[in-house]
């Protein structure tokens, strides 16, 4: 099966520049308030704390997507799996033609157009317009005038 990597990203770097801005946020919560500036000043966190801070929301953030990808890439090669095998040579002749890159969400595209899912989705799409549409003329029709 063909896909595209996962990007691996770097750890956060650090400038001055940073540092500086950071400094300047810190100064700029203290002079929004001038007579709780001691307070608020007890209140900031240091430039490492900071620092740990970002680097922990970063870790966090990147393992979530990692989770939601792989997350994605198990549900659309169990379906992919689920299929007949005719049906799992046509899409893999499919996948392996299609130029685009190979993402869980255009496998998914392949799979549920070979196992009627997205024939059936474009169905229920097509009932809940018109469920809406019929709602919104029944409503045109009670409301005549503007009294």
């Amino acid at each position: 099966m063909q896909f595209k990597r996962a990007e691996r990203h770097e750890a956060i770097t650090y400038t001055s520049r940073k540092q500086a801005a950071f400094n300047r946020k810190l100064a700029r919560e203290q002079q929004a308030m001038p007579l709780f500036a001691d307070q608020i000043a007890q209140e900031q966190h240091s430039w490492d704390e900071e620092k740990r801070l970002r680097d922990q929301r970063n870790r966090r953030s990147v393992q979530r997507m990692r989770d939601l990808y792989a997350k994605q890439w198990r549900k659309v090669r169990k379906d992919y799996y689920a299929l007949p095998p005719t049906l799992q040579a046509q899409c893999k002749a499919q996948w392996h033609a299609f130029w685009g890159p190979k993402t869980p969400g255009n496998l998914a595209y392949f799979v549920d157009q070979l196992n009627g899912a997205l024939a059936a989705r474009i169905a229920a799409g097509e009932a809940k317009t018109q469920r809406i549409r019929q709602k919104i003329l029944a409503q045109a029709q009670v409301q005549t005038s503007f009294e």
